[in-house]
């Protein structure tokens, strides 16, 4: 499914599945609240690595 980045406005392919790029992101506990209380909708590879690495 293609969708658009709620954070940078890029398109971006969501596959919704253990098969999907975003499974294998190691995410710590502080950035999935950010991403939960910011974002409604998944955010494209290059905003995950950034907001993941502050």
């Amino acid at each position: 499914m293609t969708k658009t980045c709620p954070r940078c406005g890029k398109t971006f392919e969501c596959v919704h599945s253990i098969d999907c790029w975003c499974v294998k992101v190691k995410l710590n506990d502080a950035t999935k609240a950010y991403l939960k209380e910011h974002y409604s909708d998944c955010v494209c590879k290059d905003c995950l690595e950034e907001i993941n690495g502050k």
